[in-house]
């Protein structure tokens, strides 16, 4: 229940006057959210001070606050405080908890708590955050008419905004393992390997500990110990952590174990601290296994930010428990890394795919495609996976195009086709700085180039487009031409082709054309044998 004077609306002698200001601030709102509108990516942090200085801007505000939710139900993760003591921001975060549950399930547009106005930013039913406004008397009288306006646009700009800060830092993360894998073929020194491979498990699960303990068979004591504290490089220490119960029962039972809370429970007594100086909160910990044989244990600990380990942690040490177990093992771990990292990016583009409903399984399909092409035309091995990587990936720039657009029923402006324009460009920020996807990146950048040098970002024309672009511009044409779209019904297969044939030589390469041509005439003639 509002209870501040400023939401009831003011005397006003005359309603015309105050239907004019409601369009002058609906206007300005407006022009406010450009930003948000174009689509163009702006990095977590930045688009939260955007976000909280354009609600400023609307409503006179004598302090203010931007938190995210976290995987704890009712938890704040405040990430910008104005002129809010410590306390308060304390007693405001309890009471929100209080709160929680309601607004969860009523989804309310506007709570209050204390003298706070909580403005929810709200996606698919789920609370992403919340902006917190102390306003003053200065506060526009609509105010609870353009609060949720700005909400409406801001979550959704904060919900990509938080799927590519996790994609991008999932990203980084297997590049390192993956670079790893390299390294693990011409270096044999088990110390160092370790070493990486704990410093890459602590920062991809924002961890304070990292530790590793390897068994010999029928031995209850580990005969290497490695422990990792800190950030960035990290301080190593060795065998200065028991081998406790925990870490026993991890190894004999072979199930990982998430907790919460160290301090209470069957491992309270010896767990939280058996490492010098350290007192363990929270902890993840997986054995390291290779073709059914358990090596020994890895462990994170102490979440950063007093979190909790997700699912998605658990998910990455499963990949790198994996890999550094093979290495152990002295096994052949680079297949294996190219596939772990294979089909994480692939699950990433189930993410693009939710943004757009009318292109389910697009990437998938245009993967198969461009596959089906590059072996019709002989391409290398190495080629061949080049081009998988770049068709799985090739609309991943998507990520930072609202989905007004992307989803808009009829056809596009010319601004808003400017807008959809800009993907490849976008998809090269996201991919450029992950060292293992370097020969991919060119591909994603010229997908939408034309033959006759009429394409974008870089009318690039003929050979100068890379041969992997030339064969996604094809598959990606044809499948866009068979699959509904809001503004058209798909078009017949036949009718499709037609349309590749018409545009050889102009949008695209006559000869990876004629060779698409004649793969789908095999495939239509192998199915209607079947």
């Amino acid at each position: 229940m509002f209870t501040s004077s400023w939401f009831s609306r003011k005397n006003s002698d005359d309603a015309g006057v105050l239907f004019r200001e409601n369009q002058v601030l609906k206007s300005q709102i407006q022009k406010l959210l450009q930003l948000e509108e174009t689509g163009f990516f702006i990095e977590l942090d930045s688009l939260l001070k955007a976000i909280l200085k354009k609600a400023l801007i609307l409503c006179q505000a004598d302090s203010s606050f931007f938190a995210l939710t976290t995987p704890v139900a009712g938890e704040l993760d405040v990430r910008i405080c104005n002129l809010i003591l410590d306390e308060k921001m304390k007693h405001i975060r309890e009471l929100f908890k209080t709160e929680y549950t309601r607004l969860i399930e009523s989804e309310n547009v506007l709570i209050t708590i204390e003298d706070f106005i909580m403005l929810p930013l709200i996606r698919r039913h789920r609370l992403l955050g919340i902006i917190g406004l102390k306003l003053n008397s200065a506060a526009p009288e609509n105010v609870c008419e353009i609060l949720p306006v700005l909400a409406h646009q801001a979550a959704g700009s904060l919900e990509s905004a938080i799927l590519y800060e996790r994609m991008f830092k999932r990203l980084l993360v297997l590049s390192n393992v993956f670079i790893l894998g390299k390294e693990i073929i011409t270096n044999i020194d088990l110390g160092a390997l370790v070493d990486r491979f704990l410093s890459i498990a602590r920062d991809g699960t924002s961890s304070e500990v990292a530790c590793i303990y390897l068994f010999k068979e029928l031995s209850d004591k580990p005969f290497f110990t490695r422990i990792q504290l800190g950030k960035g490089p990290g301080t190593i220490i060795d065998d200065t952590a028991e081998c406790t119960p925990l870490i026993r029962s991890v190894c004999l039972e072979g199930k990982p174990l998430l907790l919460e809370d160290l301090s209470s429970g069957p491992w309270a007594e010896a767990e939280p601290g058996k490492i010098r100086g350290i007192v363990l909160r929270n902890t993840l910990v997986l054995p390291l296994a290779a073709r059914d044989r358990i090596l020994g244990v890895i462990q994170v600990a102490n979440k950063g930010k007093h979190d909790i380990f997700s699912p998605e942690d658990l998910d990455l040490l499963k990949i790198l428990s994996g890999q550094i177990a093979f290495v152990i093992q002295n096994a052949d771990l680079f297949q294996n890394l190219q596939q772990a990292y294979i089909d994480t990016l692939g699950a990433l583009t189930s993410a693009i795919d939710a943004k757009d409903s009318y292109t389910h399984g697009h990437s998938k399909r245009v993967t198969e495609l461009s596959m089906g092409l590059g072996q019709e035309i002989n391409l290398g091995k190495s080629d061949l996976e080049n081009l998988r990587i770049a068709s799985i990936l090739h609309d991943i720039g998507k990520i930072g195009i609202p989905e007004s657009i992307l989803n808009k029923p009829n056809r596009l402006t010319d601004e808003e086709f400017q807008i959809i324009k800009s993907h490849p460009e976008l998809g090269v920020r996201i991919l450029k700085n992950v060292e293992f996807l370097g020969n991919i990146v060119p591909i994603i950048l010229h997908h939408h180039e034309r033959f006759d040098g009429r394409g974008y970002p870089d009318s690039l024309k003929a050979d100068e487009i890379p041969l992997a672009a030339r064969i996604i511009t094809i598959s990606d044409s044809y499948d866009a031409m068979t699959s509904d779209r809001p503004y058209r019904k798909a078009m017949e297969l036949d009718q499709a082709c037609a349309e590749l044939l018409r545009c050889k030589g102009s949008q695209f390469d006559p000869d990876l054309t004629d060779a698409f041509i004649r793969m789908m005439n095999r495939l239509k003639s192998e199915a209607t044998s079947v």
